[in-house]
């Protein structure tokens, strides 16, 4: 079988079909759903009371997006941008960080920022798709935080378009890129499939017998990366946190013993599970609740036959993702690769909005 490779995952939306402003009512998103006999139905999100069976588990990832995009200025005046992915080392405040320009930022080298912050260049990092440094701040971790709130920019994906960027606590998308169930500071990416959650739709769902089940998984800078190598099997993912909790995997032992449907919220509730059940393997389920591990769990078709198999859900809650990305990649391991190229032609014929802020699919995985 031949494999697949990086243009196998390509493909073209009008500019008018990328969503670039949430829409005023969260839960006024449409929905396609792709039934496990392979049928389409298109729905809203509204109508998951009417599509999810009562005892249906809802495996949400409960991060929440910090200002992780922070600009500043070397000594000589030139503006640097910091893209945080994930800490390092919570005593001496090391970040792993993108940075541009990087090719100027070397080590020894220090960056001020507003509120009297500044980060001083430790490592450079140029292997791997993605050149990266790690940067040590001079506040210490808690204070960090609270700095970060206050100075830091809401880390948007390059192809949501603000003329000019504001600050956290001015910007109109600190709290709607951010889900409502949202606890456990850590992003610098929404796990953008629980957008569309608004209060009142979930206390319906609530009422009507589905049953929230929070993981947590800190989605990095990395997310926003494309994948850039033509042999897709040497992407290399960045690592991120994640975390079982044994109380939500109790839940998730009940829902299979009782033969209830596990529907993952995202790529990232998906990729947290499989990266529990992987280690656990080897690790033990025991070693591996209620604390906190790596991953950089990387899924995608070898060929276009090819599929994973799961553990535990039945299908996935997601958006639509982009051209060439690790998540396009996702999703077509998870439901077969010409399936999903079928579901993003209907969904572009349709006019479905497409990425963060646009539509989403409800996906059951095939009954073959």
């Amino acid at each position: 079988m031949e494999r697949l490779s990086l243009k196998d995952f390509s493909y073209e939306i009008p500019d008018e079909l990328v969503a670039q402003e949430p829409l005023a009512d969260r839960a006024a998103s449409r929905l396609l759903v792709h039934n496990p006999d392979g049928s389409i139905l298109h729905s809203s999100i509204k109508q998951l009371t009417k599509l999810l069976p009562r005892g249906t588990r809802l495996v949400v990832n409960d991060t929440r997006v910090v200002p992780g995009r922070l600009i500043g200025q070397t000594p000589h005046g030139g503006k640097v941008e910091l893209m945080l992915l994930r800490p390092v080392d919570a005593e001496q405040n090391l970040w792993s960080a993108l940075g541009k320009p990087f090719k100027k930022l070397s080590v020894g080298q220090t960056i001020t920022f507003a509120g009297g912050c500044e980060a001083t260049v430790k490592t450079r990092i140029e292997e791997g798709s993605q050149p990266s440094l790690v940067v040590m701040f001079n506040l210490p971790f808690a204070q960090f935080w609270d700095w970060m709130e206050r100075e830091g920019y809401i880390p948007l994906p390059p192809y949501i378009a603000r003329k000019e960027a504001a600050q956290a606590p001015e910007s109109r998308d600190r709290e709607r890129y951010q889900t409502i169930y949202a606890r456990e500071k850590g992003s610098v990416a929404a796990p953008t499939a629980g957008l569309h959650f608004s209060n009142e739709l979930w206390s319906e769902l609530v009422t009507h017998g589905i049953i929230p089940v929070p993981v947590t998984l800190h989605v990095g800078g990395g997310t926003f990366l494309p994948v850039k190598s033509d042999e897709i099997s040497t992407h290399a993912m960045h690592k991120e946190s994640f975390l079982v909790s044994k109380e939500s995997y109790n839940e998730l032992q009940k829902a299979e013993a009782e033969g209830h449907p596990i529907i993952a919220v995202g790529t990232t509730s998906l990729r947290c599970l499989e990266s529990f059940a992987r280690r656990a393997k080897t690790e033990g389920v025991d070693t591996l609740l209620g604390q906190w591990q790596e991953t950089n769990l990387f899924l995608y078709p070898e060929t276009k036959e090819s599929r994973i198999k799961p553990w535990a859900i039945s299908g996935i809650i997601t958006n639509f993702h982009q051209s060439e990305s690790s998540l396009l990649m996702l999703v077509s391991a998870l439901i077969g690769y010409e399936t999903i190229r079928k579901i993003y032609e209907e969904a572009i014929a349709e006019r479905y909005r497409f990425y963060s802020y646009g539509d989403a699919s409800l996906l059951w995985l095939p009954s073959d």
